[in-house]
């Protein structure tokens, strides 16, 4: 916790903690109204070799030209505006003028295909749509759909010309929906679950205290603004008026550009994104200024964290120490912030079965269940189900969805978890359980020894049809190298050994990757495990390809 020498003083802070109708659709004017700082830059874009800088000031005087554009075209309490842009701060500016009005922002993911988000549009009764020219231009149109449209960048053009002074920002109760924003899709379509005033902000006014806010700290924030994860933290660092640079192009080599630039001491990203940050691309002071890395989705894997961690510092009791911190993050879309989180730094040895830690403050409770809802003693693999403010209230005209995600109070994550002495470790997601004829095989913790035996830059296990055994499945890996490739028959013999070793499940075959495509990630970083298996469903029954390596025995013949 940080009480002095932060952008927030403790009495800043302490007055945003008693607003009590504070919340995630009026966030932005409680950070306007306490700040001290209007004309002190806060938000920062890359643009050529230097960043591009915005005030508060600059920000609010958006906002509401914003704001009276909309409510000059009838957007008032409950209507719901469909954002849909690559520019992740413009879309961050839409939303937050939609929702001063009362307004419901519906974001779409830029990456989106036309088809999906006109589909995920529709579904989440946008009445409006705000986006990019070139995506209106390829959007189909809807059989029997009144949803207007607006090129986004035409709003920021004739918005100051809308006149008059902008309207009062809406007075919010605490479950009115404020926003709808998409899941992962990595089972199927993306899936539009809702947002309200009160429970969105809940994790938020916990970190008022929490997040680190020195004023030494700068953020850089490679989370996409078309996603809840995205528009999360970058208002909380407008709350802790923390410089914040927004990037709209998480690869690794932008992302290290971002870096050099702006020089962060905090980078939160999904994991995906943090995966692939160059370090040997980052100039001497990228490196030496940052202390936390913040994955957040699904956990991140050893492989990846130990190279961010042994670069940076850490802050001590009496100066610094090198090296950084990771802080590996597990949540869900529908959770509205991360509900499991463990630290990593380079003095750590404990990554064994996917280690996540315990679960965060805002989490009332987390149980292992059943299929049935009931709760399962320690040790036992099952369902993670949680008790939370912070959860969805559900998804979109969906009522067997919203059934299905809750099962004895708990709302379900779809993730697998096993807890062991009060340390929880994430096992799968369930939809990726590989069900084999002698029992389910998880993929996660085979995906760990698969990437520290090899060295591989990535890798993913998956489940394809077992030819021996009608209906059951077998575990393969797809593996993609960076440097000094092995061939897939090395990569298969060091794994499986490394699994006979432990007791797990052996791999019936490897696939050695070409290219990044041979392990295909949804809009949100997340590999898409079913394009996966629908791609080698027949791998263990057909003779191998070059770049593909059998286990004895694991074919039929």
């Amino acid at each position: 916790m940080y009480l002095s020498g932060t952008h927030r003083s403790i009495a800043q802070r302490l007055r945003l903690t008693l607003r009590r109708d504070l919340g995630a659709g009026n966030f932005f004017w409680h950070a306007c109204d306490i700040a001290l700082d209007l004309d002190r830059p806060v938000i920062f874009r890359p643009d050529g070799p230097g960043p591009r800088e915005l005030t508060l000031r600059q920000l609010r005087e958006r906002v509401e030209s914003f704001a009276n554009w909309y409510h000059a075209h009838g957007v008032g309490h409950g209507t719901r505006v469909g954002i849909y842009t690559r520019d992740g701060l413009l879309g961050l500016l839409h939303h937050i003028a939609v929702t001063s009005l009362g307004g419901v922002s519906v974001i779409a993911n830029p990456d989106m295909a036309p088809d999906i988000a006109a589909g995920y549009l529709s579904a989440a009764d946008a009445t409006l749509l705000a986006a990019d020219e070139s995506r209106l231009r390829t959007l189909p149109e809807s059989e029997g759909s009144t949803m207007g449209a607006v090129d986004i960048k035409s709003v920021h053009r004739t918005a100051a010309w809308s006149g008059g002074p902008p309207p009062r920002p809406h007075r919010h109760a605490y479950g009115d929906l404020i926003m709808i924003s998409h899941s992962s899709g990595t089972t199927g379509v993306p899936k539009p679950a809702l947002f309200t005033h009160g429970g969105f902000f809940v994790g938020k006014r916990e970190r008022l205290w929490r997040f680190p806010s020195l004023q030494s700290d700068r953020l850089l924030a490679a989370l996409p603004q078309s996603h809840s994860a995205g528009i999360s933290y970058v208002s909380l660092a407008l709350l802790l008026g923390l410089p914040t640079m927004m990037v709209d192009d998480a690869s690794g080599p932008s992302m290290a550009a971002a870096m050099n630039i702006f020089r962060p001491t905090i980078v939160v990203g999904f994991p995906n994104s943090l995966a692939n940050v160059p370090v040997e691309d980052l100039s001497a002071d990228a490196r030496r200024c940052v202390h936390t890395w913040m994955g957040m989705g699904d956990a991140s894997h050893e492989r990846h964290i130990r190279p961010l961690v042994h670069i940076g510092r850490t802050r001590t009791g009496d100066g610094w120490r090198p090296g950084s911190t990771y802080l590996d993050g597990l949540g869900s879309s529908e959770m509205g912030m991360v509900l499991f989180r463990h630290a990593h730094t380079g003095d750590t040895t404990r990554y064994e079965d996917r280690v996540i830690g315990k679960p965060v403050p805002v989490v009332r409770k987390a149980a292992v269940l059943d299929t049935r809802g009931t709760e399962l003693p320690d040790g036992e693999a099952g369902l993670l189900g949680v008790r939370t403010p912070s959860v969805t209230p559900g998804y979109v005209s969906d009522p067997s969805l919203n059934e299905r995600s809750r099962r004895g109070g708990y709302f379900l994550t779809g993730d697998v978890v096993r807890r062991v002495n009060g340390v929880w470790y994430h096992l799968d997601r369930t939809s990726d359980v590989i069900v084999t004829e002698q029992g389910p095989v998880y993929s996660l913790p085979v995906e760990e020894v698969v990437l520290m035996a090899t060295q591989a830059f990535d890798a993913a296990v998956v489940g394809v049809d077992d030819p021996k055994a009608e209906g059951f499945a077998k575990p393969i890996a797809v593996v993609l190298f960076k440097d000094e490739p092995l061939t897939a028959e090395d990569a298969l013999v060091r794994c499986n050994a490394t699994l006979a070793e432990r007791g797990m499940a052996r791999l019936e075959a490897v696939v050695a990757a070409v290219g990044r495509d041979e392990i295909p990630v949804g809009v949100t970083g997340k590999v898409l495990k079913r394009v996966l298996r629908d791609r080698h469903r027949a791998i263990l029954s057909t003779p191998p390809e070059p770049g593909v390596a059998m286990a004895a025995g694991a074919t039929d013949g």
